[in-house]
């Protein structure tokens, strides 16, 4: 199916940060096959779409959230890191079975769907069940939203709350993550699989080791929380009498193929192990801020080169899974916490919603700009809502002044999945509102 956007200013994002005025995208299949500036001849589609007075902007890519985490909002409110933990995210993590897990999958997707992001990276550590996993990759694959399925594994950690369902040897974790791996990998860009330790104080140095060879063998990336909180530093001193950063750097962990989330307490030294090693960030500010722990360096990453992506974390920590939020809070917070209104643009921001997500999962060169070639994964904005209009410049609008209802159009691989309230992978959202009480309520009686 050919696909025509017309009349519209687009972002495209690329290289050179280009801006076209009354620009037209042709999507062919799942590409997109050419971009027509004002006065080319239109070509013939099977559907147009006329986007005047809007704008095209790469989809983002948000990556860090846990899914399961969208049936908690709200709850453990006011608490520290692992108080919170330990009033929501465990106790029910422990609990939710694969039908729920399945819901969580097709709320969160939606939600992300609907704040204008087309991939989606779950970083998933539900795993007492195998089941559940394939629940969640069910419940995003039937939104049709790009996905990146983390299965990660804690072999320690019982001393600060974790469950023991949870935990399992590391090399079980592999041979769990394999199967995983050999199901879904390869068969379609519209998922990996990847691996990862949840948490630094519920993993061991032969955890890390055992999963970095499995890794290297099977060239498989990985993720995982680090220096979210000085509780990091203080396990890995009291057992390997070295700071978190420092061991795995010993062991060989640092490297491109690695995703490290929230990096809120990053020494310079750290920076720049980071950056020689080419780690990404996945930078979380919503969660951040609501768990108060602190603001990460993100001026200082992308001042020593260190690739910059944005993650809403899960939604029992961000309360949303909307990342219109998350990069208009990436850039206030730094400019508060340096009082310096330039330090942090939203030019910078969004690049680090759409080619610093797509660089930190490996598909720079297939997704995160509009460019002929790239696969069709991007958004048609529309400013004519109130707390939008009226626009003067469409990049501060996104930005600084944007809501869900903007977002009008969510297109990934060719498809249109969201538009104007309507998901292409799911009609009935009150069915699925039903069913989430209903199962909640099953949970909580556990409790």
């Amino acid at each position: 199916m050919k696909t025509l956007i017309q009349n519209a200013t687009v972002y495209t994002v690329d290289s050179e940060d280009t801006v076209l005025e009354n620009a037209s995208i042709l999507i062919d299949g799942t590409r997109i096959a050419r971009i027509l500036k004002a006065g080319e001849k239109l070509p013939d589609a099977d559907k147009t779409i006329d986007a005047r007075g809007k704008v095209v902007f790469p989809g983002f890519v948000n990556t860090h959230i846990h899914i399961f985490q969208s049936l908690l909002k709200g709850l453990g409110a006011d608490k520290r890191l692992i108080d919170w933990l330990n009033a929501s995210a465990l106790p029910y993590g422990a609990k939710i079975g694969p039908d729920l897990q399945y819901e969580a999958a097709r709320l969160a997707s939606a939600e992300a769907l609907q704040s204008g992001c087309t991939t989606l990276c779950e970083f998933f550590y539900t795993t007492q069940s195998e089941e559940l996993a394939h629940a969640v990759i069910s419940g995003m694959q039937e939104l049709g939203i790009r996905s990146v399925f983390i299965r990660t594994f804690q072999d320690t950690g019982t001393e600060y709350g974790m469950p023991d369902c949870f935990i399992e040897t590391a090399a079980d974790a592999m041979k769990k993550t394999d199967q995983l791996v050999s199901q879904y990998n390869g068969k379609s860009d519209m998922l990996q699989i990847w691996t990862g330790p949840d948490v630094t104080w519920s993993t061991t140095k032969e955890g890390y080791l055992t999963m970095l060879e499995y890794c290297r063998e099977k060239h498989v990336r990985y993720s995982m929380h680090i220096q979210e909180t000085e509780v990091d530093n203080e396990m890995s001193n009291r057992y390997y009498g070295k700071n978190i950063v420092d061991l795995l750097d010993e062991i060989g962990f640092l490297s491109d193929q690695m995703l490290a989330v929230h990096c809120v307490n990053l020494t310079d030294h750290e920076l720049n192990l980071f950056a020689g090693h080419g780690v990404n960030v996945s930078h979380c500010p919503m969660a951040n801020m609501y768990l108060a722990s602190g603001y990460a360096p993100t001026v200082k990453m992308l001042q020593q080169g260190i690739n910059l992506s944005l993650g809403t974390d899960g939604a029992a920590s961000n309360n949303t899974t909307n990342m219109l939020e998350t990069m208009k809070m990436a850039t206030v917070t730094q400019k508060a916490n340096y009082r310096d209104a330039t330090i942090m643009t939203a030019k910078q921001i969004l690049r680090a919603a759409t080619m610093g997500g797509a660089k930190a999962i490996g598909m720079e060169d297939e997704i995160g700009s509009v460019e002929e070639g790239k696969k069709a994964d991007l958004i048609i904005f529309d400013p004519y809502h109130l707390t939008s209009f009226p626009m003067h410049d469409p990049l501060a609008t996104l930005v600084y002044s944007s809501c869900v209802p903007n977002i009008e159009t969510t297109i990934v691989n060719g498809k249109i999945m969201y538009h104007r309230g309507h998901f292409a992978g799911m009609e009935d959202l009150n069915g699925m509102y039903r069913n989430i009480e209903a199962g909640l309520a099953k949970v909580r009686m556990q409790l």
